[in-house]
């Protein structure tokens, strides 16, 4: 029984929030999102006034993005359990949780090529700032399959006791459905629907949050479970 590595693997969920709040929010400045009407040469001056903070937050949360692949990983055994052999939702889980963690790392990338020069043209770093905020919100897709996958799998679960609680399958259609206002960002500069906005940022971004916590512990119930079963 691998339990104690799945355990490990669901700590990274933990580990991916902690680290990447700290690095993005706390010690980038990254929260509050830099609003969308800002001009160049005021964006260039957050990059060129913040280097270091810039620089090294952003490289924490780096880091940090790549915990959500062993997270996923954990989360595909599991959905695994209910599916049996022929997985599909399984698959699906871990393919979106990859992909999420791509998403994740491009922006930081972006922002830390924005903060690796601050003298250059300051239209060029309103542009790699840009393109660091789409691609973190705009790209709701992978994420958004990786919880209907979850959510489904649980809800067609039929094993006695179930792997997840059935609450658990609503839970993350609902929050895969929160994260949708960010594929209109493109259309909106101010209001709920702007990448810094109350519907396109701060809700996905708490919710995103809070799923990680949430499916930790849930995760670790059903491992420490699946440990009882297997040592009977």
């Amino acid at each position: 029984m691998n339990s104690r590595a799945q355990i490990a693997c669901a700590a990274c969920g933990v580990g991916f929030a902690v680290l990447f709040i700290a690095g993005w929010w706390w010690i980038a400045g990254f929260v509050p999102a830099h609003a969308p009407l800002m001009e160049a040469a005021d964006v260039a001056a957050v990059y060129g006034d913040h280097t270091g903070r810039i620089r090294f937050g952003i490289m924490l949360a780096m880091i940090g993005a790549a915990l959500v692949i062993p997270f996923a990983g954990v989360l595909a055994v599991q959905v695994r359990r209910m599916e049996g052999e022929h997985s599909v939702f399984a698959a699906t889980e871990l393919a979106a949780g990859s992909v999420t963690a791509v998403i994740l790392m491009v922006p930081t990338v972006l922002w830390s090529v924005a903060a690796f020069r601050p003298e250059r043209a300051p239209e060029l770093i309103l542009l790699l700032n840009d393109f660091g905020w789409f691609f973190l919100l705009m790209t709701f897709g992978p994420f958004f399959v990786q919880l209907v996958a979850i959510g489904l799998a649980v809800l067609s679960d039929r094993s006695t006791p179930p792997v997840f609680p059935r609450w658990v399958g609503y839970f993350n259609i609902w929050v895969a459905v929160l994260f949708m206002p960010g594929g209109l960002i493109t259309f909106f500069k101010t209001g709920p629907f702007a990448w810094n906005g109350l519907l396109a940022f701060w809700i996905p971004l708490v919710s995103f949050v809070f799923w990680f916590l949430v499916m930790f512990a849930v995760l670790l119930g059903a491992i420490r479970r699946q440990a009882a079963e297997g040592a009977r």
